[in-house]
């Protein structure tokens, strides 16, 4: 026994010419239709029994929604128009169809979100004092390399000091 077609909320209104245009310029949504409704390829005027049946056959309206979806939209119907998108108006009117929206509404810019810069320049965090101690002791021994050595009386005299704790400031006593 077949599923009975789901009512729509409201009365099923007619694609208009530049989405029923949309559609027949895009081969593929075209070529797929024809295999779901008919298992055939396409035949001249095919377009055009599909819009005369698409009102009135819920059948044929919900296997043009779910081809245009699948196809053009590789089954991932976007919300709302996405930003900078160069879209045929009737391929907009589908989108919201699918969706259930106008057309204006989905094409609409969508509300500005206050966002933090991705790569702004942020402050530095503080240093505590132990670490800003650390970091000078570091940077001091250092300085008293030659080359890619350090000498060993340098690196002893910073573990003394590290020992010693963070009430000392001078690495050198």
């Amino acid at each position: 026994m077949a599923a009975e077609p789901v009512p729509s909320a409201g009365p099923v209104r007619d694609a208009p010419a530049h989405a029923w245009a949309w559609l027949q310029r895009s081969r593929p949504v075209v070529e797929r239709l024809a295999d779901v409704l008919t298992g055939q390829p396409s035949r001249a005027g095919f377009v055009d029994a599909v819009r005369r049946s698409y009102v009135d056959d819920p059948l044929v309206r919900d296997a043009v929604h779910g081809v245009v979806a699948e196809v053009a939209f590789r089954g991932r119907v976007p919300p709302r128009r996405p930003p900078g998108a160069s879209w045929d108006r009737g391929l907009v009117w589908w989108a919201a169809t699918l969706v259930g929206r106008t057309p204006e509404d989905y094409a609409a810019s969508p509300a500005t979100v206050e966002q933090p810069a991705l790569f702004a320049e942020v402050d530095a965090p503080a240093v505590d004092p132990e670490r800003a101690m650390l970091i000078a002791a570091l940077e001091d021994l250092l300085a008293q390399r030659s080359g890619d050595q350090i000498p060993a009386a340098a690196v002893r005299q910073l573990v003394v000091h590290l020992r010693r704790g963070p009430e000392r400031t001078d690495p050198h006593r």
